[in-house]
């Protein structure tokens, strides 16, 4: 099992998602008790069961911090990164474009432990403790 829990998220942020996948994207890990359920309370923690035969590391296929629009009709999107597909799509084409996916990043799980996610460098550190000094980030453990 991996979970994952949020520490000081962006000011105002009341809703966060992650999804997760093999190295290879070939198989979706969604949180324990999605069913359907998009979406955690930005205090939630999210637990993943890693299927049997999966190896590390694995990819982030997305990560979102939302908030609700004042008449909470629309989600607004505070933070967004996602290693699924590099580029945009290209509604002309109906295919992948060239045109580089900024919200794009090499981001993966690559081992058990405990780690963080810096949203400032972008990057998972295997860790015992979480500076104070960040403006949020995630711990990632078995």
């Amino acid at each position: 099992m991996i979970t994952v829990q949020l520490i000081n998220p962006p000011i105002g942020a009341e809703n966060w998602s992650l999804s997760l996948c093999d190295w290879d994207i070939t198989t979706l890990i969604r949180f324990v008790g999605w069913n359907g359920k998009e979406r955690l309370g930005i205090a939630e923690v999210a637990t993943f069961e890693i299927p049997g035969g999966l190896t590390l590391p694995l990819r982030i296929v997305s990560l979102q911090i939302t908030k609700w629009n004042e008449a909470r009709t629309a989600l607004i999107v505070l933070y967004e990164i996602q290693s699924y597909r590099p580029y945009l799509w290209d509604f002309d084409l109906m295919d992948w474009g060239d045109e580089p996916d900024p919200s794009y990043r090499e981001v993966f799980i690559p081992g058990l432990g405990n780690y963080y996610y810096y949203v400032d460098t972008e990057e998972m550190i295997l860790t015992e403790a979480a500076p104070v000094t960040q403006d949020w980030l995630a711990i990632i453990g078995p």
